[in-house]
């Protein structure tokens, strides 16, 4: 993985590199210049989802790319549970870097073939009593709940960006395994979603925005 990192890093414009797994975090990386911490955990997570998500809907993602004012982040699905994530300079061509990456990561046996091999595994069910069950909702929301999920998404994009729902989504499912979706739990699940954002500034104004919605 290393000689992988070492090849990516070297292509023209990348200021850093490093295989990011779903278990374990950050597995190895490379970068020209001092980085944020946590950015490339947090933008690891967010890819992991994505690639995820494309193979539970059946496509087949070889690339990802999210243009920010610092970098551009190029992420590639690299084996089941990880992604290898290059880190831009703006002006750099791109779609080259990326084409190259998938190339080099082709090469050295990283990427996937099959979008099966990045699926995510079922839940185990466990069998339950029928009067223990709850009433089957069809994983449909009532209508009053979805509008206040769809404002509480368009919340947390204004704090964490175009990837706000996918996290959301995400957050939705654990969420739902902690009790009924109903309105009178919004609370917890508004909880959960703080905790996803990093600046305590854009928090503060997804809470106070969320006070209006409930």
């Amino acid at each position: 993985m290393q000689n992988l990192l070492s090849e990516v890093s070297a292509l023209p414009g990348v200021v850093g590199t490093c295989i990011f797994d779903k278990k374990d975090g950050v597995l190895c990386g490379e970068t020209r210049e001092q980085l944020a911490d946590g950015l490339q955990e947090t933008v690891g997570q967010h890819l992991v989802r994505l690639f995820q998500l494309g193979a539970m809907s059946g496509l087949d993602i070889r690339t990802a790319q999210f243009f920010f004012d610092r970098y551009v982040v190029i992420g590639l699905p690299f084996q089941a549970s990880s992604v290898l994530i290059a880190l831009c300079d703006p002006r750099a061509d791109c779609p080259a870097v990326a084409d190259a990456a998938v190339r080099l990561a082709v090469n050295m046996g990283g990427v996937p073939l099959d979008p099966a091999d990045f699926s995510v595994e079922e839940p185990q069910v466990e069998e339950i009593k029928a009067e223990e069950a709850a009433p089957p909702d069809n994983g449909l929301f009532p209508a009053q709940l979805q509008a206040m999920l769809c404002r509480i998404e368009q919340a947390l994009a204004g704090a964490i960006g175009p990837v706000a729902g996918m996290v959301m989504q995400d957050y939705i499912d654990r969420w739902r395994q902690g009790g009924p979706a109903i309105p009178a739990r919004i609370a917890e699940l508004t909880d959960l979603l703080v905790e996803e954002i990093g600046d305590p500034e854009a928090a503060q104004d997804f809470v106070a925005k969320i006070e209006r919605i409930i």
